[in-house]
């Protein structure tokens, strides 16, 4: 038969008291019960931990040495408590993330930032993939939260939407169609574009618009992520038709413009169909504050404006 902690606490607060009494007190029963509990101790560790003498009970060399391994017990137990603590007020501990590039730069960078603030002792990894990876990296367990612009077909994969985003052109500031106020698919018809393929959410978005419109979609460099379609059209490669989380904060020399027909493509976070842990469910509250203060302020749902070339 081992000693139990209970049993281990008892010991404890006598050494610490110096009294049966004042240990009884501090535990909060009888004296005749710890008095029993020691003799109980004793019979399990087969030592004499404490010899009575005039009314007094005073520890013996035996238990003495055992205080400090007692209370490297209670040290731990406080780490183990004030981990709990930690956990519960999301200050420590980890979380796994994966995101497509647009979101993770924008809307998740934003998030994060007031997240890590709170709690800087939690530890995030965050990776970024196309949409097809990010699913595969929920059901494998390498993340516990996704972000993405589409939800995916499995019945394993809970989504939550948290924004929008719509088409915008860029292109640069000298082209012919920089003076327009809004770019048409008319006025791209047959045009090479840079842009995203119909595998992704965001092409089958363009897709669908030129095919709305009547015209021909012709991509002439297909990119997976905003980021680079921009810096081809800085580069002087073509047109964009790209989200708008990451245009804002382009050169001067290229212009951002609203396409039509007017094409918005939702935001989500996806996870598996199982509790989260403490730290994601403050960052997807952290998402939804500021999504709705943004609708309080009467912001639009996407993160900037077009602009409009210098006259």
């Amino acid at each position: 038969m081992d000693l139990s902690l209970r049993q281990i606490e008892i010991i404890r607060a006598v050494l610490r008291a110096g009294t049966l009494t004042s240990a009884a007190s501090q535990l909060g029963v009888s004296q005749p019960g710890i008095s029993r509990a020691l003799r109980r101790a004793e019979s399990v560790l087969g030592l004499t931990l404490f010899e009575r003498r005039a009314g007094r009970v005073h520890p013996t060399p035996e238990v003495l040495s055992l205080y400090p391994d007692i209370e490297k017990i209670y040290a731990e137990i406080d780490a183990v408590q004030r981990a709990a603590n930690d956990l519960r007020r999301v200050r420590a501990g980890r979380l796994a993330l994966v995101s497509i590039p647009s979101i993770a730069v924008t809307v998740l960078a934003d998030a994060l930032g007031r997240l890590s603030a709170e709690s800087p002792d939690l530890r995030i990894t965050l990776r970024t993939a196309l949409n097809y990876e990010v699913v595969e990296n929920l059901r494998s367990g390498a993340a516990e939260l996704g972000f993405a612009f589409e939800v995916p077909n499995n019945p394993a994969i809970s989504a939550t939407e948290i924004g929008q985003t719509q088409l915008v052109c860029v292109l640069p500031k000298g082209h012919r169609l920089a003076a327009l106020a809004t770019i048409d698919a008319h006025d791209l018809d047959q045009v090479p574009l840079i842009g995203f393929g119909g595998a992704l959410a965001l092409g089958t978005a363009l897709e669908n618009a030129f095919a709305e419109a009547g015209a021909t979609l012709r991509v002439g460099i297909e990119v997976g992520q905003t980021l680079i379609a921009c810096a081809l059209v800085k580069a002087g490669a073509g047109i964009a038709v790209v989200d708008d989380l990451q245009v804002d904060g382009l050169p001067p020399d290229v212009v951002v413009k609203p396409f039509r027909p007017l094409r918005t493509v939702r935001l989500y976070a996806l996870s598996r169909r199982e509790r989260l842990s403490l730290a994601a469910q403050a960052l997807l509250a952290e998402i939804a504050r500021a999504r709705k203060t943004r609708t309080r302020d009467g912001a639009a749902t996407t993160r900037v404006k077009p602009r409009n070339p210098v006259p």
